[in-house]
C-alpha cells in the first residue's frame, strides 16, 4: 500500500483532487466579487502548495527543495529568468514593430506595481502547477520526452476557453510556454527559472507592451498598443503569442535551454528504462 501511494502518478492524482475539492469550497465565494483577482491568485497558490507539500510529505517523504523551491538560487533564478522573458518578448514586439504590425504611444505607469505583484502570483501558481506538479511526477514515470509533450499538449488545451481563442492559439501556447518552461525546469532542476520567465513574458506582453496577454486586454499600460495585420501574424484577439513570431522566438529559445540541459544530463529515463538497468540479466 505504501509503494502505491508513493507511486508518482498516484501523488498527481492526490494532489489534483485534493487542490480541486479545497478550491472550489474556499476559493468559489472570491470568483464573485470584483477585484478579487489578485487575493484569489494568492489563496490559489497557497492552496496548492499546501496540498502538494501535504501529500508529498506523506507519500513520498518529499521537501520544498525536492518539488522546485530550493532556497538556493532563488533569487539570482527568478531575475535570470525574470530577464529572459521579458528580452525574449521585447524581440517579438522588435520584429512586429519592424513589420509595422506593431504601433504604440505612452500612456501612464499607473497600475505598474499592481501589474508586478499579480503577474507575479500567476507565475508562481502555475508553475508550480504544470511544472511543479503535473510535468515533475509525470517524468519520474515517463520520462523527460513524454512529459515534456503531454504537459505541454495540456498547458496549451487549457487556454483554449480564453477570450480569442484558437486552436492554433493552443498549439502555440503548448509550443511556446509549454515546451521553454518545461525545459528551464529540467536545466535547472528548481522552478524558479521557469517562473521567472513567465513572469517576465507576461509582465512585458500586457502591462507594459500593452498587449493582450493570452486573450486578456489590460486596460492599465506603460504602452497603448495598436496591432495591424494578418492574425497569423499579430496574433489576432489572442495576442502576439498566437502569432508565428512568438512561435519562432520562443522554439529557438527552448532548443538553446535543451541542448544546455541535454549537455549537462539533466533528462529522466523512463522508469521502465530505470528499472531494467537495474535489474541484473539472467546468466
Amino acid at each position: 500500500m505504501k509503494q502505491a501511494f508513493a507511486f508518482p502518478l498516484t501523488r498527481l492524482v492526490l494532489i489534483i483532487l485534493g487542490f480541486v475539492v479545497l478550491a472550489s469550497v474556499i476559493l468559489r465565494p472570491l470568483a464573485m466579487k470584483p477585484g478579487a483577482a489578485l487575493l484569489g491568485q494568492t489563496l490559489a497558490f497557497l492552496l496548492l502548495l499546501a496540498v502538494t507539500l501535504i501529500v508529498e510529505r506523506l507519500c513520498a517523504n518529499q521537501t520544498l527543495s525536492d518539488i522546485g523551491f530550493s532556497g538556493r538560487g532563488a533569487i539570482t533564478g527568478t531575475l535570470g529568468g525574470l530577464l529572459l522573458g521579458g528580452v525574449l518578448f521585447s524581440i517579438v514586439i522588435g520584429i512586429l514593430a519592424l513589420t509595422h504590425a506593431y504601433t504604440a504611444h505612452l500612456a501612464s505607469w499607473r497600475g505598474l506595481g499592481t501589474a508586478l505583484i499579480l503577474f507575479l502570483i500567476v507565475a508562481l501558481f502555475e508553475e508550480l502547477l504544470f511544472r511543479g506538479v503535473i510535468f515533475r511526477l509525470i517524468e519520474q514515470t515517463t520520462g523527460t520526452w513524454i512529459a515534456l509533450a503531454l504537459s505541454a499538449a495540456l498547458f496549451g488545451l487549457l487556454h483554449i476557453a480564453n477570450p480569442g481563442a484558437t486552436i492554433f492559439s493552443s498549439i502555440a501556447i503548448a509550443l511556446e510556454a509549454g515546451v521553454l518552461l518545461a525545459l528551464a525546469y529540467v536545466l535547472t532542476r528548481s522552478l524558479w527559472f521557469a517562473i521567472g520567465i513567465h513572469w517576465g513574458w507576461n509582465l512585458f506582453e500586457g502591462p507594459i507592451f500593452g498587449t493582450q496577454v493570452s486573450g486578456t486586454q489590460f486596460t492599465a499600460t506603460v504602452l497603448h498598443a495598436n496591432m495591424h495585420g494578418q492574425s497569423w501574424l499579430t496574433g489576432g484577439k489572442f495576442g502576439p503569442e498566437a502569432g508565428v513570431v512568438a512561435i519562432i522566438v520562443c522554439v529557438a529559445a527552448a532548443i538553446i535551454v535543451g541542448a544546455a540541459a541535454i549537455r549537462k544530463q539533466r533528462l529522466v529515463q523512463p522508469l521502465w528504462d530505470r528499472l531494467r538497468v537495474k535489474t541484473p540479466s539472467n546468466p
